[in-house]
């Protein structure tokens, strides 16, 4: 986020919000958000890859996958 500019905008837009008008001032560490929202979605991609390796065993053709379910 660094290298794209994102934390640097972000922290020049916490900065001015303090002088908005009726504009509360979120208490809100933006690599944190993102880290949290990547690790929410990394988890849901998982469990639809799980729900397709138990309901299809042509889903389990990995040599990882064929180990971890018996089918060396």
């Amino acid at each position: 986020m660094a290298k794209t500019g994102v934390t640097e905008q972000f922290s020049g837009l916490m900065a001015k919000a303090p002088a908005m008008p009726f504009v509360k001032t979120p208490n809100l560490d933006i690599n944190q958000y993102v880290l949290d929202k990547a690790t929410d979605g990394l988890f849901v991609v998982m469990g639809q890859e799980e729900v397709k390796i138990r309901t299809d065993p042509a889903a389990q053709v990995t040599p990882l996958l064929k180990t971890v379910f018996g089918g060396r």
